[in-house]
């Protein structure tokens, strides 16, 4: 969502799915909380299963943790070269998942990812 939302004026597609998502989920009551606090709704989100014809059709794909990487090329091998942190340009930071942590560890993440976010937007 904040990929899609910081980089709404460029010529790009931003999808979302996750390794371990329960397909079909709506999004987690503490992340819309944290969303709402930045003025921002993720309500229409609808957790996806990524698969190989995802990543083979994508041209970047972005991980928050280093293991992700490495589940996304065991799955297309072909994605390496384009499979990359969304901390990359950040030192490679790894961003935790905060799924069923606390308020403060949902917002610290909301906060890495804000900055990784920003930091791709002068390589896209």
């Amino acid at each position: 969502m904040l990929l899609r939302q910081q980089l709404h004026d460029l010529d790009v597609t931003v999808e979302s799915a996750g390794l371990a998502a329960v397909k079909g989920h709506p999004i987690d009551a503490t992340a819309q909380a944290v969303l709402n606090q930045h003025g921002m709704s993720g309500q229409s989100h609808v957790a996806r299963q990524i698969d190989r014809a995802m990543i083979d059709a994508a041209d970047l794909v972005l991980t928050m943790e280093p293991w992700h990487i490495d589940a996304v090329l065991r799955i297309s091998p072909h994605a390496r070269g384009k499979t990359y942190l969304l901390g990359k340009w950040l030192d490679n930071t790894a961003i935790p998942d905060p799924y069923r942590q606390s308020h403060s560890v949902f917002e610290q993440s909301y906060q890495l990812i804000s900055s990784g976010v920003s930091s791709w937007r002068g390589y896209l």
